[in-house]
């Protein structure tokens, strides 16, 4: 898998990308499996989208890409308050497929799903959960959206998705695989920048509105 620094340089790319996760949704804050299930934005979630907006203002954003799915787009009506770029919408980046468990309780996944859920927590990256998909699918599936993204005239653009489809498309973009990939983390108040170039790449982030902070979010506590 090559890094990022490998993928740009000498290459005539030279982009600005904000990788935006949609707001809190009701479901989100009971924590409840959405995957591919939609759930509308909470209040919460709707100031979490003004601010991501507030921020992506004064960025000289060309295009804004979003998920087909409510909360995305819900998010992505809000950013455009502030935005004034066209959005283009991709099935593409749609949150994983959580397949079965979707629109149950955590919880409940893990005493009805008891053996399926410990052998995905034994192995996060590969295991392939009852009709769910997997990491290696969503690189699949992500990739060419980002190579077409990438290929594209706009220099400065804004991707708003999901916390696990987002991190899928952050490790493309800079060059991670496994447990990599597995460590970046984005809370629906997190905006990530990646700055791609010749001489290869630079990561910061918002929180709150709050940046920017080198690198990518880190799990509370």
């Amino acid at each position: 898998m090559p890094a990022a620094s490998d993928r740009t340089k000498g290459a005539d790319i030279d982009k600005t990308l904000f990788l935006v996760r949609h707001g809190e949704t009701e479901w989100n804050a009971s924590q409840r499996m959405q995957g591919r299930w939609n759930s509308d934005l909470n209040a919460m979630g709707r100031d979490q989208a003004s601010s991501h907006g507030r921020l992506l203002a004064g960025q000289g954003l060309e295009a804004v890409f979003s998920s087909t799915l409510d909360r995305a787009r819900q998010t992505t009506e809000i950013i455009t308050r502030w935005v004034d770029a066209p959005v283009i919408y991709d099935d593409r980046i749609v949150e994983w497929d959580c397949g079965d468990w979707s629109g149950h309780l955590r919880s409940e996944v893990e005493t009805r799903w008891a053996e399926e859920y410990a052998a995905l927590l034994a192995d996060p990256f590969n295991y392939r959960g009852p009709n769910c998909e997997t990491f290696p699918d969503m690189f699949e599936r992500a990739r060419p959206f980002v190579d077409e993204v990438l290929a594209r005239e706009e220099r400065v653009v804004a991707i708003v998705s999901h916390g696990m489809i987002g991190k899928v498309m952050a490790s493309i973009l800079v060059g991670l695989y496994g447990d990599d990939t597995l460590a970046i983390f984005q809370p629906n108040d997190a905006v990530f920048r990646i700055r791609l170039g010749p001489d290869g790449h630079e990561v910061h982030h918002w929180r709150g509105g709050v940046g920017p902070v080198e690198g990518f979010t880190v799990r509370d506590g």
